[in-house]
């Protein structure tokens, strides 16, 4: 007769149950993390939204002297809230001129953000200036020659 070696079932059972509560118990502590990650994400993500509804940002006037290769620009915060603004200004030859500066402007003030070696942007090749803001979709663009002055 022939004898078989094996494992009982009861130690199968138990193996089989501890493998099981083992995998549960990585898929559960990978879930939790990437709950709490993805709940800080919307979290964040909703706190930017509610503070930049009340956001607005308007170019007053843009002032370019060609002589002395400076550009200003006259930004206002007519929002509710402080922003970080940006500065562009481009050509219709495609030359753009930018301040990265990140300028607070605080909320109902009037800021000068002023840019150097702005060259080549003349009446003639103004196409428009842009800002942009620390909230997304904030921003304003000027292309009327109205707003702008040229000396």
């Amino acid at each position: 007769m022939k004898s078989s070696k094996g494992i009982s079932p009861l130690i199968a059972a138990v193996l089989l149950i501890a493998f099981t509560v083992s995998i549960s118990m990585i898929v559960m502590g990978w879930f939790g993390a990437f709950t709490r990650t993805t709940t800080t994400n919307i979290t964040e993500t909703s706190k930017t939204a509610v503070s930049c509804a009340t956001a607005s940002i308007e170019i007053d006037h843009v002032y370019v002297d060609n002589t002395a290769n400076i550009t200003k620009f006259i930004v206002e915060n007519t929002g509710q809230v402080d922003l970080t603004v940006n500065a562009l200004i481009v050509n219709t030859t495609g030359i753009a001129c930018t301040n990265n500066s990140d300028t607070s402007v605080g909320a109902g003030k009037m800021v000068t953000i002023s840019m150097s070696n702005c060259t080549g942007i003349t009446n003639t090749t103004f196409s428009k200036a842009l800002v942009t803001t620390s909230c997304p979709g904030i921003t304003d663009e000027v292309t009327l020659l109205s707003y702008v002055t040229f000396t």
